[in-house]
């Protein structure tokens, strides 16, 4: 109980310190009207006494209190002034330096004492300010030298997004002066901001791809925004680069699967025939390998046929469908498929192509079960929200093993596979507005592929 007692005792304690220290944060003004008050009545006490100890009448009275309170009136007001004044002044003097205008100096009406000592305080401060700007100076006309020589395309705007300063490397890539440039608005050189990012826009007059990196300077109280322009057209030549390799791999592959094969078998037939007449056997064998050659070399057609397909691809012909007659196509199809859907939807789509990619998706879903011995069926389940309707192929597989290779044209797993279903799958998703993706599942063992259509308005 005492315990509380002593911390209530120090909590009024501390509340009274804290309202007296808001009391005594008054103005300058307000304490010097304070200090005169106090100062006329330490006056007007010894006038009062005289004044009832003489018996002085009104008029008498009147004109001793004048006498004393006049010139204390006029000595405040003066000395109000006077401190009023070198406060002004200060503040001017301070402007002054904000301005960078160190040699004036607006006190010069006083000599000697504090104000001396006030002038030579500001003169240091002058000097410290004056080097610290001569050093900036010197840094930023290193900067922008250094900036001039560089390799890279870089270009300098002030606080109103206009072209303050550009290097040589800009200027060669726009072939043009910085003197032409000066004033003019990025967004006149194919570079935006979006995001709160500057990109390169799709529509630019630069002759390469760049990406965009942006660095704030501050010049006179203002920001200034140092733009330097890093070319993706390597990263694209080598991103390509890696595509064809995998592309020639598999077109390797598949070509010298078909024509090796071929070159053997015919070079065995001509050995054959070189060395006479052919037996009733060796016609039966001349008779198998030329059937082998038509159905590898139908095989290798059929192959260039699929590569092809990829440039064949009309547009969509988005039309209103509904899940419900997607389904009964579906099921025919696929007697044991699994549907589950909430409610009929109804969304856009392309039937034809959004059914071929469901097929081959569909296909491959109850090959992957098939090939991992599983008695689960092949779920299709629909979903939708306001912005995309979702659809989700499960099955029970052995999952997706290296989903690098999962759009890699004619890449296949699969013994017989021709490597193109799914990526025209995908293709024919895309065509419509859409995605398609593919991971493994996160509850059991197998893979979902999830079809994902965005709702747009359709034109009949």
């Amino acid at each position: 109980m005492s315990t509380l007692r002593n911390w209530n005792v120090k909590h009024v304690l501390k509340r009274n310190k804290k309202k007296k220290r808001n009391n005594n944060k008054l103005s300058l003004e307000v304490k010097l009207t304070i200090l005169f008050v106090l100062s006329a009545l330490l006056l007007l006490i010894p006038c009062l006494y005289i004044i009832v100890d003489l018996e002085l009448d009104f008029l008498e009275a009147s004109t001793l209190l004048l006498f004393f309170l006049l010139p204390g009136y006029w000595l405040f007001s003066r000395s109000y002034k006077y401190i009023t004044d070198v406060l002004e002044r200060v503040g001017l003097q301070l402007d002054s330096i904000g301005n960078e205008e160190f040699n004036s100096w607006h006190l010069a009406g006083f000599h000697g004492g504090r104000i001396e000592a006030l002038r030579r305080d500001f003169l240091r401060l002058g000097n410290k300010l004056t080097d610290k700007r001569f050093e900036y100076m010197h840094n930023e006309s290193f900067l922008f030298e250094f900036i001039k020589d560089l390799e890279l395309p870089i270009l300098v705007l002030d606080h109103h997004q206009q072209i303050y300063s550009t290097n040589n490397t800009f200027n060669s890539l726009i072939k043009s002066s910085t003197s032409d440039l000066l004033g003019k608005k990025v967004s006149s050189l194919g570079i935006e901001l979006i995001d709160n990012r500057w990109q390169q826009a799709q529509k630019s007059p630069l002759p390469k791809r760049y990406q965009v990196a942006q660095h704030i300077l501050k010049r006179s109280g203002r920001n200034y925004q140092l733009l330097v322009l890093f070319s993706i057209e390597q990263q694209l030549r080598d991103n390509e680069k890696q595509v064809w390799q995998r592309l020639i791999r598999v077109l390797n592959h598949e070509v010298r699967n078909s024509l090796t094969p071929i070159y053997s078998m015919t070079q065995s037939l001509q050995e054959m025939k070189l060395a006479g007449s052919l037996s009733p056997e060796q016609q039966q064998i001349e008779k198998n390998i030329l059937e082998v050659i038509e159905k590898r070399s139908l095989q290798l057609l059929d192959f260039v046929e699929n590569y092809s397909a990829f440039n064949k691809l009309a547009p969509a012909k988005m039309a209103t469908i509904t899940s419900s007659a997607l389904n009964l196509r579906m099921q025919a199809l696929f007697p044991t498929l699994v549907i589950t859907q909430p409610s009929n939807i109804e969304f856009g789509a392309d039937i034809g192509q959004l059914e071929q990619a469901l097929i081959n998706i569909i296909k491959n879903a109850i090959e992957a079960n098939d090939a991992n011995s599983s008695t689960s069926p092949v779920v299709m389940t629909w979903k939708k929200n306001q912005q995309s309707t979702y659809i989700d192929i499960t099955d029970s597989g052995l999952g997706i093993a290296n989903s690098d290779n999962l759009f890699v044209p004619f890449y296949s797993t699969k013994e017989k596979g021709t490597g193109i279903g799914l990526i025209l799958s995908r293709e024919f998703i895309r065509n419509q507005g859409g995605e398609l993706t593919l991971e493994n599942r996160k509850d059991s063992q197998g893979a979902i592929a999830e079809i994902t259509l965005t709702h747009t308005s359709i034109t009949e």
